[in-house]
């Protein structure tokens, strides 16, 4: 996704009665593309390749998502629904703009432009939300829903926009605490798989350290250390600006290796202390201990799994960790007595927009999300 490419809104967003959305749509495309443009201004070039809905309980956050899913279109031209749903306002109220998001021209170039439809309700009007977005759906596009907050399997949003959309992605990242959204998650995905499609940018987030951990295994002299791993240590991150953990991260992570190396649950994940956690597996006859532990973010880093420390009964410990250069990670290894370092160039972590712009180009299930989300939710139920 070209980064150097920025996006802007044609004109100021107006503000339309709720009823009369489409219609004003309507207008708004005659008169970018008719008499009332600016005859200065590029041609303009309607595009839409899906819908794109992120709801939001923070209206105060739709300033950022606006710059977020303004990247996207770049990749991804949509109508964009920009949701902010208050329900626990007891003062009803619905309120609607509308404009046009462009991507920059080249000199003598068109302006690329998607619709972009803001919604802020608020009380009892915020159920209102799914038959409003419902009716305005283009047709014969996927539609994608992202959802900003916590997850409440019963949160009747959510649940009457996931039987319209063909895709629905949260963040785990963004919860401090994410433990019972995991485990609602996991129950919301079992209930709706039939016609829905789901992923996790956290997930996506752990892309890179799931490569770089099952890389250092590849070779066969290492492979035969798997089954004598003894302790498996994460360590994580957690900022406020932006609003970032790694524990999902590193507890989809832990999850995963106990996926992959078919390891049985002795002890479930318990709380040690604010932040921290720890289970018990085994393989066969050998004991594995995972522990879960908060640390210091990076300066200039969101909250991320800082490092991943694997200790094994056969005198093989490895280490990775995470440098202040984006697409590197320290691996380290002592094998018998003897020690050795290495940079690992990796994927890049990637921005939200980014790691977004990607989940938008998957169109089937990801199983092996869903086999490792459902190991997470076994391990941290009491």
């Amino acid at each position: 996704m070209t980064t150097d490419l920025q996006t802007q809104l044609l004109g100021d967003p107006k503000e339309v009665d709720v009823v009369a959305i489409e219609r004003e749509l309507v207008t708004l495309w005659k008169d970018a593309s008719g008499g009332t443009a600016d005859p200065n201004s590029a041609p303009v070039v309607r595009a839409c390749s899906l819908n794109f809905i992120v709801v939001t309980e923070d209206e105060k956050e739709v300033d950022e998502l606006t710059e977020m899913v303004g990247e996207v279109t770049l990749e991804h031209p949509a109508r964009i629904f920009l949701v902010a749903a208050n329900r626990r306002s007891g003062t009803p109220k619905l309120d609607a703009w509308i404009s046009a998001r462009c991507s920059l021209p080249v000199p003598g170039g068109k302006q690329v432009c998607c619709e972009q439809i803001n919604l802020t309700a608020s009380g009892a009007d915020a159920n209102k939300i799914p038959s409003i977005v419902t009716s305005l759906l283009v047709s014969d596009v996927p539609s994608v829903l992202l959802w900003k907050g916590r997850v409440d399997a019963n949160d009747s949003i959510l649940q009457s926009l996931a039987q319209v959309v063909d895709r629905i992605l949260i963040d785990s990242s963004e919860d401090a605490s994410p433990e019972t959204s995991l485990l609602a998650w996991c129950g919301f995905i079992k209930a709706h798989s039939a016609h829905t499609t789901f992923g996790d940018l956290a997930w996506t987030h752990l892309t890179a350290w799931r490569s770089v951990v099952a890389n250092a295994f590849n070779p066969s002299e290492m492979r035969a250390h798997l089954a004598t791993i003894a302790s498996l240590t994460i360590e994580y991150s957690s900022t406020s600006a932006p609003r970032h953990s790694g524990l999902s991260q590193s507890l989809l992570l832990a999850s995963w290796v106990t996926q992959k190396l078919k390891w049985l649950t002795i002890q479930k994940f318990t709380q040690s202390r604010i932040g921290a956690y720890s289970a018990k597996l085994r393989l066969d006859e050998q004991a594995i201990n995972i522990r879960v532990v908060p640390s210091v973010a990076r300066k200039g880093f969101p909250g991320s799994i800082e490092s991943v420390a694997i200790r094994t009964n056969a005198g093989l410990n490895v280490k990775f960790v995470a440098t202040e250069h984006h697409d590197c990670v320290l691996f380290s290894k002592q094998l018998n007595g003897k020690s050795s370092d290495e940079l690992l160039t990796v994927m890049s972590d990637k921005g939200e927009a980014l790691l977004v712009a990607q989940e938008l180009e998957v169109v089937t299930r990801d199983a092996g999300y869903e086999a490792v989300l459902k190991t997470l939710a076994d391990l941290l139920k009491s």
